[in-house]
């Protein structure tokens, strides 16, 4: 099956075409990366802490929170990866799945979750995500049971799980989530470790408001900061410098310092920046994006740093500069 899509290609800049091995396949068959020794399994569970879990689907990642008195799950991802996690879930504990959280609203991190529902789960998300899924419906998105404006918190078994919507970002309804007493955040398509500073796996950023990101971003960097928060879990692979081998491929990306947000708030306004800076210079917004790839700004700091790539962000980045949309 060849699935060469938005979805595999989330993080991982567009060069790197990804093909799966074989027709069908189940855990055990790899994943194939031109050039990569290092086939993987199409699914995994990782153990992050005693309680929390990191799903891995594809180059999605999830996680789960098992607790006493059940289980609190963050997006179900799709239908065939909800049906396994569920399956990986009840291999640990033979409590109930309580809750579904969902990050955002789009279909390729929210769907599936009618497995959960099944069995009583109740399912939370921001209003915003709410309206999102009835302007746009989806056969695949079960509906939030709860919905809510600001912040909110699950408290299950002597666990919690917190919800803060601090504006629009990659969606209008994207929140970072704490998970406690572990201290660490899960965020999903803002910031993905190792670092902040890794090329855009789509240059257009037509999902992301871009006018917001850096106050977002801000925002959750003063949360890190309250919390004294020094993990962040990622949500999905990304290309770079595996910090483990220093060589250059799939880097696994499900924890990391919670610098990643500050770095990827730098990342945002340096690109900002470099296009009103040309602006100002006099350069006609039609070859802003040229004369800044000519000159490599910011050649040096981003990873995975393609010229081509960088004309199209450079480019809807001027259409922001222009336009503040």
């Amino acid at each position: 099956m060849l699935f060469i899509s938005r979805i595999i290609l989330g993080v991982i800049p567009l060069a790197y075409c990804v093909l799966f091995a074989g027709q069908a396949f189940g855990e055990e068959a790899p994943l194939l990366f031109p050039g990569s020794r290092n086939p993987m399994k199409k699914w995994e569970v990782e153990t992050i802490t005693d309680d929390v879990y990191g799903f891995r689907f594809t180059f999605y990642r999830n996680i789960f929170i098992v607790t006493d008195d059940g289980v609190i799950v963050v997006d179900p991802l799709n239908p065939e990866a909800a049906t396994i996690m569920r399956e990986e879930i009840r291999k640990i504990t033979d409590k109930p799945v309580k809750y579904v959280v969902y990050s955002h609203s789009h279909w390729d991190h929210v769907s599936g979750g009618q497995v959960f529902k099944d069995e009583g789960a109740q399912f939370v998300a921001h209003e915003a995500c709410a309206a999102n899924f009835v302007e746009n419906p989806n056969s695949d998105v079960v509906m939030p049971d709860i919905t809510y404006k600001d912040e909110y918190k699950i408290s299950l078994g002597g666990k919690s799980l917190e919800m803060f919507y601090f504006g629009p970002s990659h969606d209008n309804c994207m929140v970072p989530l704490l998970i406690q007493p572990a201290n660490m955040l899960f965020m999903v398509d803002t910031a993905n470790p190792p670092h902040g500073w890794v090329m855009f796996y789509n240059p257009a950023v037509s999902e992301d408001r871009v006018w917001h990101m850096v106050k977002f971003l801000t925002r959750t960097d003063e949360l890190i900061q309250a919390r004294g928060i020094e993990t962040v879990i990622g949500a999905h692979m990304t290309m770079g410098i595996d910090p483990n081998t220093g060589k250059r491929g799939i880097v696994p990306g499900l924890m990391g310092p919670s610098s990643v947000v500050a770095e990827r708030a730098e990342f945002w306004q340096s690109v900002i920046d470099a296009v009103r800076g040309e602006l100002a210079a006099g350069t006609l917004a039609v070859d802003v994006p040229e004369i800044l790839v000519e000159k490599k700004v910011l050649a040096d700091k981003i990873d995975g740093y393609q010229p081509d790539q960088m004309r199209i962000l450079f480019r809807r980045i001027t259409s922001y500069a222009l336009t503040g949309e």
